[in-house]
């Protein structure tokens, strides 16, 4: 029997086409981002093109059979994006749906396992920026740049947007080209290539309220450093105002 390969577009979408695919046409040996695949010596490959009424059918599928829980969170493993992530999608919702939907919750499977540990660390990185975003006053926008070690942007998205609905805001994924636009409650995510934007020192108060903020809230004598950077990791700081 030849293994097939699922090559797709990296969106997810796609994923969801590619899932439809191993379920309703040809089992898949594995799913790959088309613009990292490198075909095997023994595996034929096949390109599953995003189309939107088979990935609203396998989304609801999902949802119908694992619940909204499990489905969301195969969002989020989606979003964890290296180290294979696509097969171990492929593997859990292939387990589920032979061993019943229950199976999600077999945490000590080695599949589910997998999956859960990526949907934690995506989950506790959401977290994280929710509290760590830090904004610059740029003309009429508020802006931030980011780093996230996940492609978390539209999960904190609903929160930006309500929290600053007054505002027009843009927080910046600098390691996807990525940016997350939001104003009156909604948002966008939109492409955007530039380097994270120089910062206007003079004009800058949101930076100056954050320095003041970090300088005097804190009861001098009580500082712990090693508890400081317990909450707030070294890998965080270079997006925090009040650390530079």
């Amino acid at each position: 029997m030849i293994n097939m390969d699922y090559i797709y577009d990296g969106t997810f979408e796609g994923l969801l086409c590619c899932l439809y695919c191993n379920f309703s046409k040809e089992a898949a040996s594995g799913i790959y981002k088309k613009e990292i695949y490198q075909r095997h010596m023994i595996n034929s490959f096949k390109e599953i093109p995003s189309i939107e009424k088979y990935a609203d059918y396998m989304d609801q599928k999902l949802k119908q059979y694992l619940g909204a829980l499990v489905s969301s969170q195969i969002y989020q493993c989606f979003l964890y994006e290296k180290d294979g992530t696509e097969n171990i999608i492929l593997q859990f919702v292939d387990l589920c749906f032979k061993k019943g939907s229950k199976y999600a919750g077999f945490h000590t499977d080695p599949i589910v396992s997998a999956f859960d540990d990526r949907v934690r660390k995506v989950k506790n990185e959401t977290h994280k920026y929710v509290g760590y975003v830090r904004f610059s006053q740029m003309g009429e926008y508020l802006y931030s740049s980011i780093h996230p070690e996940y492609n978390i942007l539209s999960l904190i998205g609903d929160h930006f947007a309500d929290r600053y609905k007054g505002e027009k805001i843009i927080i910046h994924d600098v390691n996807r080209n990525c940016a997350l636009v939001a104003s009156c409650g909604d948002f966008l995510l939109i492409p955007f290539y530039n380097g994270a934007l120089p910062e206007d020192a003079e004009s800058d108060f949101v930076a100056k309220l954050w320095k003041i903020y970090f300088d005097h809230i804190p009861i001098k004598d009580r500082i712990n450093p090693k508890l400081q950077r317990n909450f707030v990791p070294l890998k965080y700081r270079k997006d925090l105002t009040e650390f530079k």
